[in-house]
């Protein structure tokens, strides 16, 4: 009889905690899947959680987002968020993952992170401008900012790290009145604690790379996606060669291999004059 009675509270308080879950799932029609997507990798880093799987939503696609935390030396604060997209809403579940667990601090701080994020989606992108950094000169500002880990997915739905590739976005705002030609093969990183220079990677060869990992990920029986794949979405998104006017911009990606890097250096070419400008960026 005990034994019954037992079983019987767990499931309450499992139907419980469930309830008061529900109270905090995100539901909106005012956002696209990207956007629930990304909103949700940066809640939970703003959370201080380690993003630990992620899986992008699409419609009619779940996607998962996972992250630990460690707090006071100690490991084991696990949060979930289930992703689901379709095309009059996007819904968002987040719960601590643990057995039966009642804690809703994690489903509650994220709802909260989510929400304001969401809420003030224009202000926060200009301040995360004016705070991102990167090089001033003459009026021209570049930005150059390594994609960690498994926020490359946002991007190009894989994880590019696995296969050896560190996307770079560049961002450069021409706010001076002189023409510059813009070459993306002239930007370089430089290692930390050394100063080599480390050039760019073969995009074909690092489709390669990149769809082995993916394969290698995958439970057997389930393909891979195809190198030509991964490739034409690389090209797609890489930096663009041009001639940049005043008040131009540019914006994209360039690709080396993985590493612990301490600056970027680019250069710009005064189409007039011929003369190259440098600028040094400090991550």
């Amino acid at each position: 009889m005990r034994r019954v009675v037992a079983a019987a509270v767990l499931i309450l308080a499992a139907f419980a905690c469930t309830s008061m879950q529900s109270q905090y799932a995100v539901r909106r029609n005012n956002l696209s899947c990207d956007q629930a997507n990304r909103y949700a990798f940066q809640s939970m880093k703003s959370l201080g959680y380690t993003v630990t799987t992620f899986e992008p939503a699409a419609v009619g696609r779940a996607g998962v987002l996972r992250g630990s935390k460690v707090e006071d030396g100690h490991s084991g604060h696990d949060g979930i968020v289930h992703i689901a997209c379709d095309a009059a809403e996007v819904r968002l579940d987040a719960a601590e993952e643990q057995l039966l667990s009642q804690d809703l601090t994690f489903t509650r701080g994220f709802y909260l992170a989510f929400t304001g994020i969401a809420d003030h989606a224009t202000a926060n992108a200009a301040y995360a401008d004016e705070q991102a950094g990167g090089a001033t000169q003459g009026g021209v500002k570049f930005k150059i900012q390594p994609q960690l880990a498994l926020e490359t997915k946002l991007d190009f739905g894989e994880d590019l790290a696995a296969g050896g590739v560190l996307a770079v976005k560049v961002t450069v705002q021409n706010g001076s009145d002189i023409t510059y030609k813009l070459d993306p093969a002239a930007i370089e990183l430089r290692p930390r604690g050394g100063s080599d220079k480390i050039m760019q990677v073969d995009i074909a060869a690092a489709s390669q790379k990149i769809a082995h990992a993916a394969a290698a990920d995958l439970d057997p029986g389930i393909p891979g996606p195809a190198a030509a794949s991964v490739e034409g979405t690389l090209r797609k998104r890489a930096l663009a060669a041009g001639t940049l006017k005043p008040g131009g911009s540019a914006e994209g990606f360039v690709y080396f291999p993985t590493g612990s890097y301490a600056r970027a250096r680019a250069t710009l070419v005064d189409v007039e004059s011929g003369e190259s400008e440098g600028f040094l960026v400090e991550f």
